[in-house]
């Protein structure tokens, strides 16, 4: 692995204790890294939230019994808890791309331990409107999307799936508000619905919180014919319940 050779006079310090970071080229030093609060068994069936009781335990939460999503499921790697919410800022706002190495390779980590993408043929991402790419700069369901695909040895694209309303930030609404906000949001590129029929897709994005967007996604992916649609983010803001 080739280093930056700023980084070796001017080490890079640990994005959440100020550490210096060895290797040099790392943007988490390894005690932090073990303290992000990874989820842990059990996990809802179909939208991953994290259940009480037995780590064997398998079954749907409530959310998943009545709304029936259309992704067959979906994981979250970690907590949003405080420093994983740093670092995502830090990622998503002020443009540290290079954290996707440490989310991606965490990600995988995740997914080969929990047997989460093994039988997948495509991997897509979450769609920025073009307005709202124009002015944030980067997409990071792309970024992370691609790397993931790479790590993984699977086909990636970002041409799938597009947004076509430049919906209000899902942050700022309520549970109710983010179903309605993102209805009829997305499409598919009707040149590109024929390569989804009967395959399996896998949907990255960093964060699920109602899971509104993936599910959006979902619906249109499995109305053009794919078949199996696996989620996975890096974090979700949830407890056992």
């Amino acid at each position: 692995m080739i280093v930056n050779i700023t980084n070796l006079f001017y080490p890079t310090s640990c994005m959440i204790c100020g550490i210096k970071t060895s290797p040099p080229d790392q943007n988490l030093c390894q005690n932090c890294l073990k303290k992000i609060k990874k989820r842990v068994l059990p996990f809802c069936i179909k939208c991953g939230k994290e259940l009480p009781g037995d780590p064997e335990l398998q079954d749907s939460c409530s959310d998943c019994k009545r709304l029936n999503p259309y992704y067959d499921r979906a994981v979250s790697v970690f907590h949003y808890d405080e420093d994983l919410k740093k670092l995502v800022h830090n990622f998503k706002y002020k443009k540290i791309v290079s954290l996707a190495k440490e989310f991606v390779e965490l990600t995988v980590d995740f997914m080969n331990r929990h047997n989460i993408g093994r039988d997948i043929d495509l991997v897509l991402s979450i769609p920025m409107h073009p307005a709202k790419l124009l002015r944030r700069e980067i997409n990071p369901s792309h970024i992370l999307a691609k790397l993931t695909a790479k790590r993984l040895g699977i086909r990636y694209s970002d041409k799938v799936l597009k947004k076509t309303k430049n919906t209000v930030p899902q942050t700022k609404l309520k549970r109710h508000e983010r179903i309605t906000n993102v209805k009829g949001s997305f499409s598919i590129e009707k040149n590109r619905i024929l390569e989804l029929k009967r395959k399996n897709i896998l949907l990255v994005d960093d964060l699920f919180t109602t899971g509104s967007t993936v599910n959006e996604c979902s619906m249109i992916l499995k109305e053009t014919g794919s078949a199996c649609i696996e989620v996975v983010t890096l974090a979700r803001g949830d407890s056992p319940t």
